[in-house]
């Protein structure tokens, strides 16, 4: 793995985090690229990417690029952190890492309205698809928010045939995980371990997999990387641009009060389908990303 494609999958680590991880061997972490060059490059990436990200939309906004620039790189240092969190091992990794990332996500939306770098937190309450607008400028005030898209896909999980939610591994990512029982995760494509689509986790049953290949664990910190990658996309673009659009039509202002609308959540993955082919989606920049941090 070379460091080029690690700096590439922090710049742009939100793209295609619905592709499943493979059942094939996993290279080990720094396979080509030394641990700490490899975390500096990812670190670099997301710095990087929070930096632009403020920088670039408080400018056309007429703010300032240089203090988004560096409100965001804030940002992004937090959200390397946060990834560096969600693949830990221990019960509550993903929650805690989630939070962590959704601190240092603020920080870059923040940067990027020009605003007080903590005077809004826009934090996911967990598996569930609520999020909580916390504003600390002038008083807390707190507006709880229905994540439309994690919602729907929710629904998908608790009613679809061969799947069941895992209470406990769910508290414990922060995020919805499903679990397929007593079959493939997907019959067209045996290949498939796990895959999280907007910010729910799907996987396969363990006992259709070779234990020796990847394990388990290593599946659920692989797609909580991707989670974390699709909160970055709703919190930082998706949310402020369905706010602005739903502000020009009646109710707008109400409807983007009380649900979260994640409009981009798709263009992510179109654009590194086309980038890579629906073939060569392994070697997509999220990929690369979540499975350098989840194999350490």
């Amino acid at each position: 793995m070379k460091v080029p494609f690690l700096l590439c999958a922090a710049w742009l680590g939100f793209a295609t985090p619905a592709r499943a991880q493979a059942s094939g061997p996993t290279p080990p972490a720094g396979t080509g690229t030394p641990g700490w060059e490899g975390h500096a490059a990812v670190l670099a990436g997301n710095v990087a990417f929070g930096a632009l990200t403020g920088g670039v939309l408080q400018a056309l906004k007429g703010g300032s690029f240089t203090d988004g620039l560096l409100r965001g790189a804030l940002g992004g240092t937090m959200t390397y952190a946060a990834k560096r969190i969600v693949v830990q091992r221990f019960a509550g990794a993903g929650l805690l890492g989630r939070e962590v990332n959704a601190v240092g996500v603020s920080i870059v939306r923040n940067a990027a309205d020009g605003v007080p770098t903590f005077s809004r937190l826009f934090l996911p309450l967990g598996p569930l698809p609520v999020r909580a607008s916390l504003t600390l400028a002038g008083g807390m005030h707190f507006q709880p928010r229905l994540d439309l898209t994690d919602a729907v896909w929710l629904a998908h999980g608790l009613f679809a045939l061969g799947v069941h939610l895992d209470v406990g591994e769910s508290f414990s990512s922060g995020a919805p995980v499903f679990q397929a029982a007593g079959r493939w995760l997907d019959d067209a494509d045996h290949g498939m371990r796990g895959y999280a689509v907007s910010r729910a986790v799907f996987l396969g049953d363990p006992a259709f997999y070779p234990q020796s290949v990847i394990p388990p664990a290593e599946v659920v910190a692989h797609e909580r990387v991707h989670v974390l990658q699709q909160d970055f996309v709703l919190t930082a673009w998706s949310d402020p641009l369905a706010g602005a659009a739903l502000a020009r039509v009646a109710a707008g202002r109400w409807v983007s009060r009380y649900v979260a609308v994640d409009a981009l959540g798709w263009v992510p993955g179109m654009m590194s389908r086309l980038s890579f082919g629906a073939d060569g989606q392994d070697h997509s920049p999220a990929e690369l990303e979540a499975r350098f941090l989840a194999g350490r």
